[in-house]
């Protein structure tokens, strides 16, 4: 059996992104911001201020978050080349010794790319993804939200919402608003993650159904 070299990468990835979630008291991180100045305000009046940004890759389109619970990568949504930026990124900030060539994974735009230029975010948190998980969510999830929210009102940042949070720990989407024994485990974990009951975080995922029908 060929060992998979990113499994015990995302894993730590994961990992940090529920350890940055603890950080900020339990709530979601954020995924997109206007602009850099907002995410540096941010964290500068957080419990810890020692969280710093670098710029990444020369072209002024990336910056790589340090703290507090391992780097990030945040990468203007209009810049090409993200799939080798990211690649070079979990070389040389998560160790990574072999390349995202045919290895089966997505570079994901943790706010939708397309979604994140219409309503000019500036910078969005990039992950590591399996290909089947990102296609299968992209498919029944996130072409519809776009379609739901096309009248938004735009936010200064975004944060993770429960459903792209399923996607990046590698969790099925919830499809026709069936809720499968996996995402009933995932509200266990963000129960207790967030502090709130099991009740509330799949009333979650439940709106944010009602949400993309409402769209259609």
């Amino acid at each position: 059996m060929v060992q998979d070299p990113f499994s015990p990468v995302l894993s730590r990835l994961q990992a940090g992104l529920v350890a940055e979630s603890a950080h900020l008291g339990r709530i979601p991180v954020i995924v997109a911001a206007l602009n850099l100045d907002i995410l540096k305000t941010f964290w500068r009046y957080r419990t810890q201020p020692d969280v710093t940004f670098t710029s990444y890759g020369g072209s002024g389109q990336a910056y790589v978050q340090s703290g507090p619970a391992g780097a990030v990568l945040w990468m203007d949504p209009a810049a090409s080349g993200y799939r080798d930026l990211f690649g070079r990124f979990l070389t040389e900030h998560w160790g990574t010794a072999t390349t995202l060539t045919n290895s089966g994974y997505d570079v994901d735009h943790m706010y939708n790319r397309a979604r994140a230029r219409r309503y000019g975010y500036g910078l969005v948190r990039m992950f590591l993804v399996r290909g089947e998980i990102n296609r299968d969510h992209g498919r029944a999830w996130e072409r519809q939200i776009g379609t739901a929210e096309k009248d938004r009102f735009v936010k200064i940042m975004k944060l993770l919402d429960g459903m792209s949070e399923l996607k990046v720990l590698g969790l099925p989407p919830v499809k026709n608003g069936l809720l499968l024994p996996e995402h009933h485990a995932a509200a266990r974990q963000a129960a207790a993650q967030y502090g709130i009951p099991v009740d509330a975080a799949l009333q979650t995922l439940r709106a944010l159904c009602e949400r993309v029908s409402a769209g259609d």
